[in-house]
C-alpha cells in the first residue's frame, strides 16, 4: 500500500478531513474488524498543556509606621492658694492692713502710758498687731504681685483718757475677731480663710488680755 493511499488506492483525505472521516467511521464501525480493507490511524492525542496557575501578586511590605514621640503636657490647674482669683479680695485686705497698723499705733501709745505688767502686755499687743499687718500685706503681695504697705499718717486722733482707751479698743478687737471670722466664711482661698481664723483668735486673745488689765487697776 502505497502512503497517502487506502488499500484499495484510493487517497486519504487531508489533516481536517481525516478528522470529519474518523469521527463517521466510528459511528459506522464502533469495532475493528479483520476483514476491513480500511485502516484508520488513531487520532493523535493533544499534549495537555499545563493549567495554567494566574499569578499571585506579590503583597507589598508595609510602609514603617513613624511614631511621632508626643511630649505629655502637665495639665493646666490653676492657683488656689493665694493666686489671681482671689483678686477680688484685695480692697478687703487694704481695710485689714490699715486696721492692723492703726491698732498698732494705738497700743504703741498706750504702752508708753502704762506702767508695769500693762505696759508690756500693751507693747506685745502692738507687736502682734504689726505682725497681723505683715501677713496681710504679705498675702496682698502674693495674688496682686504688689506691695501695699501705706505710709504712717500724720496727724493722729485726740488722745483719750486712758481706761476709755482701752474701753474702746476691747470693743473693737471683739468686732475685729467678728470681721476675720465673716471673711473666712466668704472666701474660697483656702490660704486666705487660715489666715483669717488664726488673726481672729488672735483678735479674740487680746480682748481678754485688755479686760485683765482692766480688771487689775
Amino acid at each position: 500500500m502505497e502512503p497517502g493511499k487506502t488499500t484499495n488506492g484510493a487517497p486519504l483525505p487531508t489533516a481536517y478531513d481525516r478528522e470529519t472521516f474518523q469521527r463517521v467511521w466510528q459511528r459506522v464501525m464502533p469495532q475493528e474488524r479483520p476483514d476491513c480493507p480500511i485502516e484508520v490511524d488513531a487520532p493523535a492525542a493533544e499534549p495537555t498543556s499545563a493549567l495554567a496557575v494566574p499569578a499571585v501578586p506579590a503583597e507589598a511590605a508595609p510602609a514603617p509606621v513613624l511614631r511621632q514621640e508626643v511630649e505629655p503636657s502637665l495639665p493646666e490647674c490653676g492657683v488656689p492658694c493665694l493666686g489671681e482669683a482671689s483678686a477680688v479680695y484685695g480692697p478687703l485686705l487694704q481695710q485689714l492692713i490699715d486696721h492692723e497698723l492703726a491698732d498698732c499705733r494705738a497700743y504703741q501709745a498706750l504702752s508708753r502710758r502704762a506702767q508695769g505688767n500693762a505696759a508690756r502686755v500693751l507693747a506685745s499687743m502692738a507687736a502682734d498687731e504689726y505682725r497681723h499687718a505683715k501677713r496681710l500685706s504679705t498675702a496682698y503681695f502674693l495674688i496682686s504681685g504688689v506691695r501695699y504697705w501705706p505710709a504712717e499718717r500724720g496727724g493722729g486722733q485726740p488722745v483719750q483718757p486712758f481706761l476709755a482707751a482701752l474701753r474702746e479698743h476691747f470693743g473693737e478687737e471683739q468686732r475685729a475677731q467678728c470681721s476675720y471670722l465673716a471673711a473666712a466664711e466668704e472666701t474660697t482661698d483656702s490660704c486666705l480663710r487660715e489666715l483669717y481664723l488664726e488673726l481672729a483668735g488672735d483678735e479674740e486673745t487680746h480682748a481678754g488680755l485688755l479686760r485683765s488689765i482692766l480688771e487689775q487697776m
